[in-house]
């Protein structure tokens, strides 16, 4: 079901202070590298889906997360406190893999372009004897 634009407006406010809020003012080591990458906002408002990934290799996706459930209750506070909304929603927040899986099929089609381009030139090899034919004169 398509978000309403209070739903849309609502998302865009929350991705922004989220991903202020755990650059800036976490401190939980675990969550260095976290970026949101997604904000689903419920029709009523009261919930939120944040959609987050991280570069962190040190940080398993689950201890990532873990600190992200454990900080949403102040997340929660700061954004009732600062009066984006008239109800503070509650957050759950779940691994994004998709920049990931971006990454792997751009790997994956740039594989595949370079094989081609290699079996181009065997083929124009063997063709051609290894070396191109001169012009007929005619």
């Amino acid at each position: 079901m398509p978000m309403t634009v209070r739903q849309q407006r609502v998302a865009e406010l929350l991705f922004q202070e989220l991903s202020v809020l755990i650059a800036n003012e976490l401190a939980d080591p675990r969550l260095s590298m976290v970026q949101v990458t997604q904000v689903d906002v419920s029709r009523d408002l009261r919930n939120v889906s944040v959609y987050v990934s991280h570069d962190d290799d040190s940080v398993s996706k689950r201890e990532m997360l873990q600190g992200l459930r454990n900080a949403a209750p102040f997340m929660r506070r700061q954004i009732a406190e600062r009066g984006l909304l008239r109800v503070a929603p509650e957050l759950s927040f779940h691994y994004d893999d998709s920049p990931e899986r971006a990454a792997r099929v751009d790997t994956l089609l740039r594989q595949i372009a370079a094989e081609r381009t290699a079996s181009d030139h065997s083929n124009t090899d063997r063709s051609t004897g290894g070396h191109a034919s001169p012009p007929q004169a005619q």
